[in-house]
């Protein structure tokens, strides 16, 4: 074993010269390596890896937080011999995303601590390496526990359990449960590497030491020889830091190199004699759009003879001939190019700044050696300049991205940086994409009896007494409407894109309309858009099961536009026959969750003040939208009167379609799809609104329904209450047997129910005696609070725990955009305070109006934390002259003005949802819509109540807020118009 250590004093050419000496003198024994930081940690790599290539390459370190040291990282870790890089301490939070913290060319993944501050580990794995996460410890951990990562890796023909493990303290006793944790994971796999701070030294020979060591040889590992890892001033240096692996033999070399830039904890480096495979280069296929001369193209589009897509017998063949052409025009002037994907590094990291780093890195050596007053000043001097030019230099480049562009363009830089919504890290890592699939298309299988008798009883329903739809004819201007409205420009299995219409649209649409009528006038759906492309995206960060993945299908252009245009004259014959349930608020335009949940809380309150409890059950349906029955769904649609020729093109629609998932470039085999509305489709929701709208005929409780989520609800007297809790059970078995009818599956363990009402009612129910809500034999338990379509109602309605869960997501949030507030404009803050932080706040807010003065006062507190992140204020700054500059209204006039915005909105607009319109009538009109704005008084006739519950109901409180304000404000044409109105009306009331 050769031995070799670098005396800091060595000039740094000198240092190089030796490297590469001693990298000719090395041969394939396993030789152990130590040196100090005169040599930087990307220098020291590539020259540690550099003759071992076609090995699989790890390193370990404890970056005592890799947001504070993400720069030292890039600068450092760059190294392209590297396979994996294990993080100790990684100090991540979950609301910090992994692509702010990504390094070129790996994928991140995590097991970040949990209620605590500081922990955490991680593992940055090369991104073209497949891997599986097969165990991580529990989060929270407990406070005796370790925590740690393992995954498994994919080197060609031979899979490697990689684990990274951290130990919080010298204390812990974590023998018991490491233990157990190799002796079921280690037999799986033929090698295994383990790194990690253990914080158990080795050097010591004490009985924690005596006790690592013995429970590594009782699992066949071996413990690697190292010298000291962790090297404290002023104590004793002790090896904390292991590597430990299950073959010897397969050690080519290992070793430490002092890692200051982050922690005291020596960097340890392992190259494995397992060969990994080849990186390969991701290639994208694109059009440049933007580099073609349109008037050429428009010219040679005259050119082609498109009659030939007119005189195509069949739809099929005009939809081949348009895109055969389409593409063949596309060739020519937009012709599809390979584009090499580069995992580029951060972009204001430049050259300059990472010699900065590494000079950082030396001057904390110097100063570790030799702790004078001249060094500590001339580090701080350095370590400062380092900084500032980082933080400078991500200003600089932050604000170039946001200043003066397009909105769209704006939030896809700010996602980028982790910013709103990110999906879950891309499952592009041991997911077999034919299993996946194939879970993706399988459909519950509906009993063929239960089946029949649905079908029969469908098919003995009288048809209605209204005209039955027909299509009309599309019109040129319908279709390029609904062009233009489409903003995706996702590529479907057709290869034809929103890009390739736009340009040549007043040429096409007449060629479009055509297709598209002969589609409805041929009741024939084009087979080619009937082909979805799957992308599957995590549920969660750490997706194990097929279940944890959430298909997302990219449908052909085209098949949408038809969609769209289907889907307005078929919502139009449901509306004009008041076909759908009015109680169903799902994708329905002027219906919302709001909506729904002011309607539900009213009744619920209505109950209250009636002295009543109201038993509340929310059912969970299982994969709904992919069970539905296509012939059910035909023979419902045959039972509301649509004609033959339309059930003939939605049994096209339906049946022939099929899917692929692809992953970057990996695509499984064809699977049809048998059952359930097409994913991604426009038309799904309405169909399946119309699939379910039955459901509702057999419940006698109150209901309301949001797409596949349906509560049930009854109120009683406390005597009453069993009674209730049975009627509400054979409701329970009349939806039950529906859904065993239609092929759906309700699942009860997902299911919530909950008793609400007065507090000295609730504390009076005898629990004990109380009968069980049941749903096929199985109880649904009594819940203190549930969260019903985002809002959680607790069983006082005290919103104690909606005001937490809000706190919790405002906090949340501005973990995300904490980080950025120093390098974003103030523009592009105020829109993000507005877009992430208030929307927390306004989402559904009038539903609960009984706030409390400290619930309001809480609310205020938030809606400051916005203001002071928009203009940097400290946390006792006050904010008041900085809300009025920004002309927001104080959270309780905010909250009126949500509460009239929607009340003008059910009065004046047609389509918002009856429910909640017949709650309303003005002073001498029996009906609100039919009032003229242009009348006298437009006063709405009071709410009676006889408690509190009611008096701050939304029906309550919106008749009462509207009635104060000015008739010119209530006779505002507009909902933009009445809602500025109001506001100013509001700031005036402030004395702003």
């Amino acid at each position: 074993m050769n031995y070799v250590s670098f005396s800091s004093s060595l000039l740094f050419t000198n240092t190089i010269e030796m490297l590469c000496k001693f990298k000719k003198k090395t041969s394939n024994e396993h030789s152990f390596h130590s040196t100090t930081s005169s040599i930087p940690i990307n220098v020291a790599l590539n020259s540690y890896f550099s003759d071992s290539l076609k090995n699989f390459n790890v390193i370990h370190i404890n970056a005592q937080s890799i947001p504070a040291h993400y720069p030292d990282m890039l600068a450092s870790l760059e190294s392209h011999n590297v396979h994996a890089i294990l993080v100790s301490e990684s100090w991540l939070k979950p609301c910090l995303p992994s692509t702010s913290y990504s390094l070129p060319g790996f994928h991140l993944i995590r097991n970040d601590r949990i209620g605590r501050g500081g922990g955490g580990v991680a593992i940055y794995l090369r991104s073209y390496l497949p891997f599986a996460v097969v165990s991580l410890s529990p989060q929270p951990s407990p406070s005796n526990a370790a925590e740690h990562l393992f995954i498994e890796v994919t080197l060609s023909n031979t899979k490697i359990l990689l684990g990274v493990c951290y130990s919080p303290s010298l204390h812990i006793d974590y023998f018991s449960s490491f233990e157990f944790l190799l002796e079921n994971l280690i037999p799986l796999y033929t090698h295994t590497i383990i790194m990690g701070d253990f914080n158990t030294c080795l050097l010591k020979g004490d009985y924690r030491c005596e006790k690592l060591k013995s429970l590594t040889e009782a699992c066949n590992l071996h413990i690697l020889p190292l010298s000291a890892t962790h090297k404290m001033p002023d104590c004793t240096p002790s090896l904390l830091d292991l590597i430990i692996v299950s073959s010897p033999d397969f050690v080519l070399k290992h070793g430490q190199h002092d890692a200051d830039l982050f922690s005291h904890h020596d960097l340890l480096f392992l190259a494995y004699k397992v060969r990994p495979p080849k990186a390969k280069s991701r290639i994208l296929l694109q059009r440049n759009f933007g580099g073609m001369d349109k008037e050429r193209l428009l010219e040679d589009a005259r050119r082609m003879d498109w009659s030939a897509v007119e005189n195509a017998s069949t739809v099929d063949l005009k939809v081949e001939l348009f895109n055969s052409f389409l593409i063949q025009l596309y060739d020519i002037h937009a012709p599809v190019k390979s584009i090499k994907m580069k995992h580029l590094p951060a972009p204001w990291l430049t050259d300059s700044l990472k010699k900065l780093i590494i000079k950082k890195g030396f001057a904390k050596s110097k100063l570790k050696a030799d702790k004078s007053e001249k060094n500590l000043r001339y580090y701080n001097k350095v370590r400062n300049r380092c900084n500032t030019l980082c933080r400078d230099a991500q200003r600089r480049h932050i604000h170039k991205s946001v200043e003066n562009g397009d909105a769209a363009k704006v939030w896809k830089f700010l996602q980028s940086l982790g910013v709103g919504k990110t999906s879950n890290n891309s499952p592009h890592h041991n997911v077999d994409v034919e299993f996946l699939n194939k879970y993706f298309t399988c459909s519950s299988t509906l009993d063929s009896s239960d089946k029949d008798r649905t079908l029969s009883i469908l098919s003995s329903i009288p048809t209605p007494d209204f005209p039955p739809f027909n299509f009309s004819p599309f019109t040129d201007s319908d279709v390029k409407k609904n062009i233009l409205s489409i903003s995706s420009n996702a590529v479907g299995d057709d290869n034809v894109s929103r890009n390739m219409i736009l340009p040549i649209l007043e040429f096409v649409t007449p060629i479009l309309t055509h297709i598209l009528n002969k589609s409805i006038s041929s009741s024939k759906f084009p087979d080619v858009w009937k082909s979805a492309l799957v992308t599957p995206l995590p549920k969660k960060p750490h997706a194990l099961h097929f279940s944890d993945f959430r298909p997302i299908s990219i449908l052909p252009f085209l098949s949408k536009l038809l969609e769209k245009l289907v889907f307005f004259q078929l919502n139009l014959y449901l509306n004009r026959n008041c076909i759908l349930d009015p109680l169903q608020s799902g994708f329905r335009s002027g219906h919302s969750t709001t909506t729904a949940l002011v309607k539900v809380t009213d009744d619920i309150r209505r109950g209250m003040d009636n002295k009543q409890l109201t038993v509340l059950v929310l059912l969970d349906f299982s994969n709904a939208f992919n069970t539905v029955d296509f012939d059910i769904l035909l023979s419902v649609l045959r039972s509301i009167n649509i004609s033959p020729p339309v059930i003939g093109w939605f049994h096209s629609y339906l049946y022939g379609r099929r899917q692929r998932v692809r992953i970057e470039d990996e695509f499984s085999s064809w699977c049809e799809l048998r059952a359930g509305v097409p994913q991604g489709g426009v038309l799904s929701p309405l169909l399946f609104a119309i699939f379910i709208n039955s459901i509702s005929q057999n419940i006698t409780s109150l209901y309301h329904m949001y797409a596949d989520d349906l509560q049930i609800y009854t109120q009683s007297t406390l005597l009453n209450l069993p009674s209730a809790v049975a009627t509400i059970n054979n409701d329970l078995a009349a939806i039950n047997q529906w859904s065993q009818r239609y092929g759906l599956k309700i699942n009860p363990f997902k299911s919530q129910a909950i008793v609400i009402g007065g507090g000295g009612m609730v504390s009076r129910v005898d629990w004990n005696n109380l009968p069980s809500v049941t749903l096929n034999d199985v109880v649904i338990p009594y819940s203190k609070s549930v969260k019903n379509l985002g809002i959680y109602l607790d069983s006082t309605l005290s919103w104690s725990q909606q005001l937490k869960q809000v706190s919790k997501k405002v906090f949340a949030t501005m973990g995300l955009l904490r980080r950025l507030r120093s390098f974003l404009p103030i523009p592009t803050k105020i829109m993000l305070a507005q877009s992430l932080l208030l929307s927390i706040l306004d989402y559904a807010d009038a539903s609960y109006l009984d706030l409390t003065e400290d619930q309001l006062n809480k609310l205020e507190r938030i809606q400051n934390i916005a203001i002071r992140f928009i203009f940097g204020l400290r946390k006792y700054d006050h904010v008041s002259e900085y809300r009025l500059q920004l002309k927001w209204l104080p959270i309780r006039f905010r909250r009126n003005l949500q509460t009239v915005s929607l009340l003008y909105c059910v009065l004046f607009n047609p389509l918002t949802p009856s429910y909640l319109k017949e709650n309303f009538k003005f002073l001498g009109h029996d009906r609100p819509d039919r009032v003229l704005r242009s009348a006298g008084e437009l006063i709405l006739e009071p709410c009676s109540f006889r408690t509190k519950f009611m008096k701050y109901s939304f029906t309550s409180q919106a008749i009462r807020l509207w009635n104060e304000l000015p008739l010119q404000i209530q006779r505002a044409q507009t909902l933009k118009r009445f809602k500025s109105d109001v506001k100013k009306h509001y700031l005036t009331l402030c004395g702003y």
